[in-house]
């Protein structure tokens, strides 16, 4: 599996004078990794792929676009670290399974004017 991706500074230089190139390479280069792929994955990394190709469509900004993947990635990363910890019989510490304080009766402090 031989990937031909620019160094670096060469990648800089596509996205600051052709982000269309660059664009074009990453879709490429995506493609190919998903067509090398075993055929038993193709299926969900194309699912994967159309699910980041829509987060990067509606996102308002590159940087709005990024943090909506990465919270993707993270939230798959927290589903399999619960899954190998559930596997492995340890008790579920995901953020959803954490105690929250009742704080109905915490004393609000008001700002200085």
């Amino acid at each position: 599996m031989q990937h031909n991706l620019p160094n670096f500074d060469k990648l800089k230089e596509l996205a600051e004078s052709n982000p269309e190139e660059l664009e074009r390479l990453r879709t490429e280069l995506c493609e190919q990794l998903i067509h090398e792929a075993p055929e038993k994955y193709r299926r969900k990394l194309l699912g994967l792929q159309f699910r980041i190709d829509m987060e990067r469509r509606k996102a308002k900004s590159p940087m709005a676009a990024c943090i909506s993947i990465s919270g993707m990635m993270h939230d798959s990363f927290d589903k399999l670290r619960m899954a190998l910890n559930e596997a492995a019989g340890a008790a579920p510490t995901g953020i959803l399974d954490t105690h929250v304080e009742d704080t109905a009766h915490a004393k609000v402090i008001p700002f200085r004017k």
